[in-house]
């Protein structure tokens, strides 16, 4: 076994957060450092005690003694998790589907062989550090959570709408603006998944539609969109969810809609797009503490109605279309490569089919897609595992639909609004991405 003592204070905080269940975020925000900066650490842990996943990681910090497993009366408030690296976190990715039968199908045997011999000789390990129940006691199992449901329907929204801005924030969804039958509104709802119930929030300034919403320091950004006369506006309005206030950013540096959009270390990213006169390929980034826009490297392709997700440190932008026909194309922009050299751009494998005015969000460095319209009217969802470059059919679900918002928060990916058959539709659904088995632990705050 290697020596422990090559760990670092630092390293061993991060290991023993990791052998209790917390995410990379969890992490960050624990120990106030970047998501970033926790992904290099743990790297350098995994090469110095000669682990490849979070499980066998959690396995080796229960060996050592810096968490150990419960014992009869004795749990902690928190639970070490088995993700066998971030694959097996989204079992809502059909491995077994026809999609994908290369590397990420071997992959996939390997991982879940890894997994069974690392709960057997978990098992192995237990059996000799816990003390055996008494007789007529009920040793403790792990939880196993299966045959959860992938899809559920939650309670509608208040009012139908499709191009709307949807964005997960403090464990609730925000749904903003948007076209309802009526017409374009300014109408902002809140819905909290713990009571399934939505409520009604100060509507924004301007109505607009054809937009996106991101959460960059406990603020929600949403630039431009069309407005009910059909012109293309620059304003960008911030909703502050701790006053229930709106409040006005610095103007786009041109009037856009129809865009993609994405928060990455605190500044926000806008690609593409309708500007009113024609689809671009222009990137702004936005900086809050400066107030500030600022243009950035063009995208290759040119194309509205696109969708982007943040994955292993990328920017993916998915999609969209060119102003004649829906696109396939998934292009990576890398914002620090932008700065360092002005070439950010890089080309990514493109979905199995053209799509335009999908949903796009990511949970667990896993991208999904979700709708949309495209040539292929029976494609529905897809997962992109950008450590793999390789796109997996998703469950399906009947009539999804486009221009729908998606927000991941926790284990689900939230699916609000939409189109279908030209009809704004007031829909809630919830899609759980992860599945998560659960080994409880006691703290051992021994050094």
């Amino acid at each position: 076994m290697p020596d422990n003592n090559e760990l670092s204070e630092r390293e061993r905080e991060i290991l023993y957060l990791v052998a209790t269940g917390a995410s990379n975020k969890e992490i960050a925000n624990t120990l106030y450092i970047s998501t970033n900066t926790v992904k290099v650490h743990l790297k350098n842990i995994f090469a110095k005690i000669d682990v490849t996943s979070r499980t066998e990681a959690a396995m080796y910090a229960v060996n050592i003694g810096l968490v150990a497993p419960a014992s009869s009366g004795q749990t902690s408030d928190r639970t070490a998790i088995v993700d066998a690296e971030k694959l097996t976190e989204t079992e809502g990715i059909d491995v077994s589907s026809k999609g994908l039968r290369s590397a990420w199908s071997q992959r996939w045997f390997w991982i879940a062989g890894a997994v069974v011999i690392g709960l057997v000789a978990l098992g192995f390990i237990l059996r000799g550090i816990i003390p055996q129940p008494a007789a007529g006691r009920t040793p403790a199992v792990p939880a196993v959570t299966t045959n959860l449901p992938r899809w559920q329907t939650k309670s509608p929204m208040l009012t139908g709408r499709s191009g709307l801005g949807v964005a997960a924030f403090g464990g609730q969804i925000y749904a903003i603006a948007g076209e309802a039958e009526q017409g374009v509104t300014s109408v902002t709802e809140l819905y909290d998944p713990d009571d399934d119930k939505w409520a009604s929030l100060p509507e924004k300034p301007t109505a607009v539609k054809d937009v996106s919403a991101a959460v960059i320091g406990g603020k929600i950004y949403v630039p431009g969109g069309v407005l009910q006369n059909g012109t293309v506006t620059d304003k960008l309005e911030i909703f502050n969810p701790a006053e229930a206030v709106w409040e006005s950013g610095a103007p786009l540096p041109v009037p856009l809609s129809r865009y993609a959009l994405a928060p990455y270390e605190g500044k926000l990213y806008i690609f593409g797009g309708w500007d009113g006169v024609q689809i671009v390929a222009s990137v702004f980034e936005y900086a809050p503490d400066l107030n500030r826009w600022v243009e950035k490297s063009a995208m290759p392709t040119a194309r509205a109605f696109a969708g982007a997700a943040v994955a292993i440190g990328r920017i993916f932008v998915i999609g969209g279309n060119d102003g004649q026909k829906p696109l396939a194309v998934n292009e990576v922009y890398q914002p620090d490569l932008d700065i360092e050299t002005g070439q950010g751009w890089s080309e990514a494998a493109a979905m199995p089919t053209p799509r335009e005015g999908m949903g796009v969000a990511g949970v667990a460095d896993i991208i999904h897609v979700i709708g949309g319209q495209g040539s292929d009217e029976e494609f529905t969802s897809l997962g992109y595992i950008p450590e793999n470059d390789a796109w997996q059919p998703i469950e399906a679900y009947e009539e999804l639909g486009s221009q729908m918002g998606v927000a991941g928060l926790g284990e689900y990916l939230y699916v609000i609004g939409g189109k279908l058959e030209e009809h704004p539709v007031d829909t809630a659904l919830a899609y759980r991405a992860i599945y998560t088995v659960s080994i409880p632990v006691i703290i051992n705050n021994q050094p």
